[in-house]
């Protein structure tokens, strides 16, 4: 044991490395246990050779002080979706800060545990070795180049020259090149940002973009593939047919020949297949030997042919190595129906095969190196080759010959009519100039067989990923695995009935197209999905890959897009709305994934540069807004309450639901967010701890929002049955108080059925005040501010209203409602009706917050069917003119309203009866009264009182403007009395609102 003191007190025991065998292991975890026995401070350190998972433990027994710290590991940064117990995480905040049990040897037990979780993540490793792992040469390079030097290289190359020239069909190549290759910078960008597990591109775009655009080029993708194998079977086929033709084979014609031998060369692709990738890879690398013969076989025949020239060549239209012949062909001469971008379609696909590695790409040791080295290496491999062969067949074969038997003595062609040969016409070029012809057949049939089986293996892979995923019903099926190589066995069953089905179409050149379009949306989805995550500045986005420029890849997408629409104008816009289509499904759906994508970053840094901007904005009372914040505890407890704030900031404003705990609670706000989206409330949460529920509120106030997007008005519930709360009055009035102190608009919401339950409740069955209790349960971190009320709005006319005698003033409503109102009021529409409506009582001018609110509400859903009805107060003597001046005002806000009432009996004395009945009613002393001021206030909101239940009985929801409590001026009792006199007589729901005296309301344009 290796020993150092250091200072007096302090011991470092030995660094034990824990080795791979279990009796070693064992020893290491005997040593742990014995090392618990040491007083003073020592560190123990774990070493492990796989995943150099590391553990460290620092303890100090004399002063009893002990700490979980761990050394950075691994394990702790795998994100998992395993379930296994024994997983082990990195020590929680509060197990360092404020641990709950301090016993050593439990934490002894937790160093146990990481040794055991280790191995179980060994284990688990272990059982992952039986997946074959190929390197970046024979997983990525070599599947590229058979999937880029496939159909196209010995089948339409020469046809691509014939038809553009030399000039164009290079620029063909090098176009079709630059695309991929800037595909391929930015797919090595997003490669080497992380792991690459299964699907290809696929998982690149899911995971960059999102599941949304993910799971539509999940589908989009594994069909362009799956209709890829039959592309390079119908070449095949035709290859076939070609030779059979040549020694007078024809089994029925030329178009159902190809579809025979196609059915049967998918059915051979489809059996390798189901062997397994690891049988499919030995396979490749035969056929891949195959075709780098074929090449050279080609290049050296031509050379060769140039010297001798065969008769039977130069019949069809061989002319030798020639700078004639080169010249000739330079420029470009398309037949009928053909053009640049036609010829350009059918030759792209060639190009789609540089995601051939990354489809596989669960099957690779390394994704993040070997992607991007050996695509890239493939891309330059095979566009030399391409403008090689291109070069080669425009300078020895002419572009169009035709041969006529009778103006020859021999026929070494065999042709019994016309025949036309040369680029245009002979797609077996590649195979009359090779040096010898069995040999290149056999590199065309490799060429062609092994880009199915590349597409046949991609496809379910691609699908498998989607599946797993599952983003669409019904594809998880296609999910799951088989074999110790995990094989997509369903996906492959499902790839094989797709391409026997396109091979029916028999005919290279129209399915060329369909899938071009399929592949170029992938691509500039690939681009997009590396600009958006470089633009987006995530300090998530931190790929190895530096060979990349933002703009490149951007440039590389709008490359895509317009190369689409060039090709077919038409399948272009099929294609994007099948995208489109399935995007927004993924969409709706919402479904329970969360990947980091890079539309969150953007979303945070378009939000956060928002917030900025407006911070610089001037404010306008034009663009006022409504951003309240609700006193309501969780928005669980409240519901209702929520969602009645909702109805006037929901597009309109900011919310956010304050709650003040007074114990420091765990509960999950992540639930209550859920709650608000199942209800399409958009909210913010704040949650505040305070054993004061006024200086809790206060601070809420004061630090709730962002900047300009800071609450500007408050609203809380109704403090129902306050008259049995006497230790909550003053705390309730408060927070009003603070509230207009912090200029702030404030509203109370009262609904009907609070009252309801208040006024049938027993005097022993109030609630407990400390624990906020009160009628439906809540949690004790829920505040006072309001109870839970039921369904909005609902009044009188709605078919549900209490049943009970009138709140404390015992006054008789029939006898009020019946009670003479000549000349008290004046309308200004006469019979007007007096149902689903919203009663405007805008008492007192607040700078029009009063108005505003309720015409946010009548705009909502919830209260779309009722009309604003406005009252005002005037002079008896002047009512028209109060009325006419007040829709004056309204017209000129551009309020819609059904009626204005300008009401003269406000300011008239009250009746000592109905001072008496006050008095008696809230047991109030005259004392509290003493002050003039107050008293007339509390005689005008007497008399308010009686003309609400006058005039209001039958609405929806009543408005008033809510009084404002001067400090010192009038107590907390007596302001509670105004409010009850003003809302406890209503069947219906009413809101009292005050704004802070500044105008909200303009006429200006």
């Amino acid at each position: 044991m290796d020993q150092k003191v250091i200072g007096s007190k302090f011991l470092v025991t030995k660094i034990t490395k824990q080795r791979s065998d279990d009796d070693t292991t064992k020893q290491n975890q005997n040593t742990t246990g014995a090392a618990s026995k040491f007083s003073g401070t020592k560190i123990t350190r774990y070493r492990f050779d796989d995943d150099t998972a590391k553990q460290n433990q620092i303890t100090a027994g004399a002063s009893g002080y002990f700490s979980t710290d761990a050394l950075p590991m691994m394990t702790y940064y795998k994100q998992t979706v395993s379930s296994r117990p024994s997983r082990r995480n990195r020590p929680t905040l509060q197990d360092l800060h404020n641990p709950k049990d301090q016993d050593a040897d439990t934490e002894h037990g937790n160093a146990h545990s990481v040794l055991k979780s280790k191995s179980v993540e060994s284990n688990s490793g272990d059982q992952k070795d039986d997946v074959t792992k190929f390197g970046w040469i024979q997983g990525v390079l070599i599947r590229c180049l058979l999937n880029i030097w496939g159909v196209m290289l010995f089948l339409r190359l020469s046809w691509v020259v014939g038809q553009a020239g030399i000039g164009f069909a290079c620029l063909i190549i090098l176009l079709a090149a630059t695309v991929t290759t800037i595909t391929t910078l930015s797919m090595s960008a997003i490669c080497s940002n992380g792991e690459v597990k299964g699907g290809g591109a696929y998982y690149l775009i899911s995971r960059s973009l999102g599941p949304e655009f993910g799971g539509a080029i999940g589908i989009v993708f594994s069909t362009a593939n799956a209709i890829g194998v039959a592309l390079y079977i119908v070449g095949f086929a035709e290859a076939v047919k070609d030779y059979l033709k040549a020694i007078d084979i024809v089994i029925v014609d030329d178009v159902n020949d190809i579809r025979i031998i196609g059915a049967i060369a998918v059915t051979v692709v489809f059996a390798i297949s189901m062997m397994g990738v690891a049988w499919e890879s030995k396979a490749q690398l035969i056929l891949f030997a195959l075709l780098i013969a074929a090449i050279l076989n080609c290049v050296f025949g031509s050379v060769v042919y140039s010297f001798i020239m065969p008769a039977d060549k130069v019949t069809r239209g061989f002319t030798g190595l020639s700078a004639a012949t080169f010249l000739n062909n330079t420029i470009p001469n398309f037949t009928s129906n053909e053009s640049f971008f036609t010829v350009f379609a059918v030759f792209f696909p060639a190009a789609t095969g540089i995601l051939a590695g990354a489809n596989i790409s669960a099957n690779l040791k390394e994704p993040s190196k070997s992607i991007p080295t050996g695509t890239l290496f493939a891309i330059l491999i095979s566009t030399i080759a391409y403008l090689g062969l291109a070069c080669l067949f425009g300078s020895s074969i002419a572009r169009s010959v035709i041969y006529l038997p009778s103006n020859s003595s021999t026929n070494p062609l065999n042709c019994t009519e016309p025949c036309r040969y040369g680029l245009l016409y002979d797609y077996q070029v590649a195979s009359m100039i090779s040096g010898w012809e069995p040999l290149t057949a056999a590199g065309i049939f490799a060429a062609t067989i092994s880009s199915a089986l590349a597409s046949m293996i991609g496809a379910p892979k691609i699908l498998q990923a989607v599946g797993s995923d599952e983003l669409f019903p019904y594809l998880d099926y296609f999910g799951d695995t088989f074999g110790k190589s995990e094989e997509p066995r369903r996906g492959i069953v499902l790839t094989y009935i797709v391409a026997a089905i396109f091979t029916v179409i028999a005919e290279l050149n129209y399915i060329a197209p369909i899938i071009s379009n399929f592949f170029l949306i992938a691509y500039a989805l690939i681009n997009y999905s590396c600009f958006n995550a470089s633009q987006a500045q995530s300090p998530g986005w931190r790929p190895s890959f530096k060979f990349y420029s933002k703009w490149c890849s951007l440039l590389g997408a709008l490359i895509c897009i317009a190369v689409m629409f060039v090709i077919n104008w038409w399948a272009a816009l099929i294609t994007i709305a099948v995208v489109v289509g399935l995007y927004k499904y993924v969409d709706y759906k919402k479904p329970d994934v969360n990947w980091g994508s890079s539309g969150q970053a953007r979303q945070y840094v378009n939000a956060l540069s928002a917030t900025y901007k407006l911070n610089t904005t001037v404010d306008h009372v034009k663009n006022f807004r409504p951003q309240c914040l609700v006193l309501c505890g969780k928005p669980s407890d409240r519901l209702n309450l929520v969602r009645f704030a909702s109805n006037f900031t929901n597009n309109y404003g900011l919310l956010i639901c304050g709650n003040v705990q007074k114990a420091k609670s765990k509960i999950n706000m992540k639930d209550q967010y859920e709650i608000l989206q199942i209800y399409k409330i958009k909210a913010f949460i704040s949650t505040i701890t305070h054993s004061h529920l006024p200086s809790g509120a206060r601070a809420l106030m004061e630090a709730s929002g962002l900047g300009k997007l800071s609450p500007n008005m408050i609203l809380c519930g109704f403090l129902e049955n306050w008259h049995k709360r006497p230790n909550m009055i003053d705390d309730y009035v408060e927070i009003i108080h603070d509230a207009f102190d912090l200029d702030l608009g404030v509203s109370i919401y009262r609904d009907v059925v609070d009252r309801t339950k208040s006024n049938d409740m027993d005097e022993n069955d109030t609630e407990d005040l400390d624990s906020g209790r009160y009628y439906i349960p809540r949690s004790k971190e829920g505040n006072d501010l309001g109870n839970e009320v039921s369904e909005l709005g609902r009044g009188r006319n709605s078919g549900y209203y209490a049943r009970r005698d009138i709140n404390f003033m015992n006054i008789s409503v029939k006898e009020l409602a019946e009670e003479s109102e000549v000349n008290n009021y004046m309308q200004l529409k006469e019979g007007s009706k007096k149902n689903n409506v919203i009663d405007i009582w805008w008492i007192y001018d607040d700078g029009g917050l009063t108005i505003l609110i309720p015409y946010l509400l009548s705009l909502s859903k919830r209260w779309s069917n009722c009309k604003l009805r406005i009252f005002t107060p005037g002079k008896p003597e002047k009512l028209k003119n109060t009325m006419i001046g007040m829709a004056t005002l309204l017209n000129k806000f551009r309020i819609e309203y059904e009626n204005v009432i300008a009401v003269g009996d406000i300011n008239d004395e009250v009746s000592e009866e109905s001072m008496a009945r006050y008095y008696q009613s809230f047991e109030i002393s005259e004392d509290l009264l003493a002050n003039p001021d107050v008293e007339k206030k509390t005689k005008m909101h007497i008399k308010l009182g009686e003309l609400l239940i006058r005039h209001s009985l039958d609405a929806s929801l009543v408005v008033i403007t809510l009084p404002v409590p001067r400090k010192n001026f009038c107590s907390p009792y007596v302001y509670m009395s105004w409010l009850e006199i003003l809302s406890g007589s209503l069947f219906c729901p009413v809101f009292l609102i005050r704004g802070n005296q500044s105008s909200v309301l303009t006429f200006n344009s």
